[in-house]
């Protein structure tokens, strides 16, 4: 048997195989993540070529009957995650870096509730000590944004992580990615807004309601889980982010200049 240990947004997690070629895999699409220590969780992998998963591509996620224990299925993946224990195991249909990350994804969505954290399909930057996060579906502009940004550490062109604490949010970096097909950096700031995308003809930042940023950002929020429970708790750390930072729709056109109308908002 191997190991190795990743962090991602101060939850680390230790993944135990014993098929070589996973830790390979894991060690080139990770290292900028990786962090031997102690170990938040464990993740138990194996790969069984035929292994009777699901025939299509959707995501299911529902309890077991266990308090607090979940299966996590798909076409190419099937497992459980039991959230008071902190462990997982999980069984691929093969060792390749897409379906590693896919169950990555669904699991630390799933483990950063209790750390009052969410995983959203956004973008996120650091400029000038603080972090921004540009929020919104597929083709809304969230890679284009980071392509065109300089002087800025990149945290996702997709999936960024925030979690509150004390009524302030965080932005973490993540290896999560989109279209940029580069891992964000390990590093956090504080969050100092949330901007949600629309392509337009000339650069524009409108102060929007907190009940408006709520309504648009639930549906950005990567949760799999079909659970009332864990649901609520979401929906509460999502309001609590919405409290914490201003929220703002931002009109861009593909040039850098929208840098100059979100430093006067």
């Amino acid at each position: 048997m191997g190991e190795l240990s990743l962090a991602i947004a101060g939850l680390r997690a230790t993944i135990v195989t014993r098929h070589r070629d996973m830790l390979d895999v894991l060690h080139d699409r990770y290292k900028g993540f990786l962090s031997p220590g102690p170990a938040d969780w464990r993740i138990e992998a194996e790969v069984r070529r035929a292994v009777g998963h699901r025939a299509d591509d959707d995501v299911l996620v529902s309890r077991d009957g266990a308090a607090g224990r979940f299966v996590v299925t798909r076409a190419d993946f099937a497992g459980t995650v039991a959230l008071p224990v902190r462990r997982a195991s999980v069984t691929f249909a093969d060792a390749n870096e897409y379906s590693i990350d896919s169950f990555l994804r669904i699991l630390y969505s799933l483990a950063l509730v209790e750390a009052r954290g969410l995983i959203v399909h956004a973008a996120s930057l650091i400029r000038s000590g603080r972090a921004h996060l540009f929020s919104g579906p597929s083709g809304s502009g969230k890679t284009t944004l980071a392509r065109l940004s300089t002087d800025v550490t990149l945290l996702s062109d997709e999936l960024s992580i925030v979690r509150i604490s004390e009524g302030q949010a965080h932005c973490y970096g993540t290896p999560f990615w989109g279209e940029l097909a580069r891992a964000g950096d390990d590093s956090s700031a504080r969050l100092g807004g949330v901007y949600f995308l629309r392509h337009g003809s000339r650069h524009a930042v409108n102060a929007i309601t907190p009940r408006q940023a709520l309504e648009r950002l639930l549906p950005n929020v990567l949760f799999f889980a079909r659970d009332p429970e864990l649901t609520a708790q979401v929906l509460e750390i999502a309001a609590d982010l919405i409290d914490a930072v201003r929220a703002f729709d931002l009109g861009f056109r593909p040039d850098p200049g929208f840098w100059e109308v979100i430093d006067r908002a």
